[in-house]
């Protein structure tokens, strides 16, 4: 049992699109997931280009624009999603239930690992204090957050264990469909976000109203300045799920401002968080998979 599935692999070619001139559309990452180019970044020259086609290979869902907001059985191409191409890892949270119970909530579950066979190893998704009972060759309905989508899928019940605690194992997932076709999956949230940032006059404080979060940022509304683009900012909101508990704190850069036109004068701040920890993205990741789970699922 492995960490990380095996990414597809793609040689080197001028297939890759790569505008010059301007701004990226979509991250490069390499063959391992590795980002080499932000998105919005700009290559400046044909000698830029060449040297990234010739000096890296690309992992083949990170270099195509993402162009439609409505779901997809398969990429651009009509081709379908690989499990590979879904970028699982090691702790994504994955809702399951049983084909025969497709009005029942989606239950937490959370990758554990995957087999050479791309079978995914899962645990046992729980109802109160007990594991759901799902029996072997049973096909079960599953959606999960990937690094730039969240994708559902259907699957079939391998085996069932239960030391050295309750896990199952999936076969290869199969009908593959992004429910989010963006590089980050963005939730409409109203919170009460606290904000610091520095000022020509001193440190700002104050109070804002978060609202579409995901793992990569948010839009920040304030009746008040909170900095120029370019500068960074301290946020702070709680996240309360079944399972967490905690307040979460980041460093954000301000990355474009807009006025509401509206009477109550909010300015809208599109933030990019900078500074997380490891801890603090697992926090918002399960967050995030919580809310998609009540508006999408």
């Amino acid at each position: 049992m492995s960490e990380t599935p095996e990414p597809m692999h793609q040689e080197p070619s001028a297939e890759v699109p790569i505008p010059i001139g301007e701004p990226l559309a979509w991250p490069l990452l390499d063959q391992n997931g590795t980002l080499l180019v932000r998105a919005g970044s700009i290559i400046a020259s044909e000698e830029e280009r060449r040297f990234l086609v010739e000096h890296f290979s690309f992992y083949t869902g990170a270099a195509r624009p993402i162009t439609s907001a409505h779901p997809s059985s398969g990429d651009a191409r009509g081709e379908p999603i690989t499990l590979a191409q879904m970028r699982l890892s090691i702790g994504s949270p994955i809702g399951m239930r049983s084909f025969f119970a497709a009005t029942s909530p989606m239950r937490r579950s959370r990758v554990i690992g995957f087999s050479p066979d791309r079978s995914l190893f899962v645990t046992a998704p729980r109802v109160g204090k007990l594991p759901l009972v799902l029996s072997v060759g049973e096909n079960v309905q599953a959606v999960a957050i990937g690094a730039h989508a969240v994708y559902s899928f259907s699957c079939t019940i391998l085996a069932t264990c239960d030391q050295p605690f309750h896990y199952f194992v999936l076969s290869e997932p199969g009908a593959v469909r992004s429910l989010r076709e963006r590089k980050a999956a963005r939730v409409h949230t109203r919170l009460a976000v606290r904000y610091t940032s520095a000022g020509s006059d001193g440190e700002l404080q104050g109070l804002g109203l978060g609202r579409d979060l995901s793992v990569q940022g948010m839009s920040l509304l304030s009746p008040h300045p909170i900095g120029e683009i370019g500068s960074n900012v301290h946020v702070s909101f709680p996240i309360s799920t079944a399972q967490l508990d905690t307040q979460f704190e980041a460093v954000a850069v301000v990355r474009n401002m807009k006025h509401s036109g509206a009477a109550d004068g909010l300015v809208a701040y599109g933030l990019e968080f900078e500074s997380v920890s490891g801890d603090q993205q697992f926090a918002l990741r399960s967050f995030l998979f919580d809310c998609l789970s009540a508006n999408s699922l």
